[in-house]
């Protein structure tokens, strides 16, 4: 009878584990669960505690042709807001995700102005000078910002970035960029 007390422990233990594993697992999931919406000029994210919204003042979308030495070739203004209903704090990550770049390395660059309209948490910082944007498709993360809860009326992010040909550069006529504005829930 001894090894049938044994043979139930280590079942009962397994299931126990089982058991909590799922539990675990399910609740990470449930904290962690995003939904997203977009529309043509805003995009929403909704997470356990909030949500996380961007509103660009046209598209999000950025494409340009070859233009001269030290132009302003895009300038995207946008806006993030944040609403948390617990004490939590909700991180996000802006990126710039270049779909295309057939200028070459260091012929773009661009700068990002900041202002926290609302004075809560922390805003993605401002460029101090002028960053180089790589030829080719990649993602830029162009920073992580901060939203500190609770926020009922909607806290305030705003951004304006700003693409420029570099002032030494000499693109080729069939130079072309295309990317777009995207924002993520983010980690700490």
């Amino acid at each position: 009878m001894g090894n049938n007390n044994k043979g139930n422990m280590i079942l009962l233990t397994i299931l126990s584990i089982a058991t909590l594993l799922v539990a675990v697992i399910g609740s990470t999931f449930a904290y962690f669960n995003i939904s997203m919406s977009t529309r043509d000029n805003e995009t929403t994210i909704e997470v356990t505690n909030g949500s996380i919204s961007i509103e660009h003042q046209e598209n999000a979308n950025i494409s340009f042709t070859k233009q001269p030495a030290g132009t302003l070739v895009a300038s995207k203004e946008f806006t993030i807001t944040g609403n948390i209903t617990g004490s939590s704090n909700l991180n996000y990550e802006v990126d710039l995700k270049v779909n295309g770049n057939s200028f070459e390395n260091n012929q773009l660059v661009y700068e990002l102005i900041s202002t926290n309209d609302s004075n809560n948490g922390t805003i993605i910082p401002a460029t101090n000078e002028k960053v180089t944007i790589p030829s080719g498709s990649n993602t830029i993360i162009l920073g992580k910002g901060i939203f500190a809860g609770p926020i009922t009326n909607g806290a305030v992010h705003k951004y304006i970035l700003n693409i420029y040909v570099a002032d030494e550069a000499n693109p080729v006529d069939t130079a072309l960029f295309e990317g777009k504005i995207t924002i993520a829930q983010a980690s700490k």
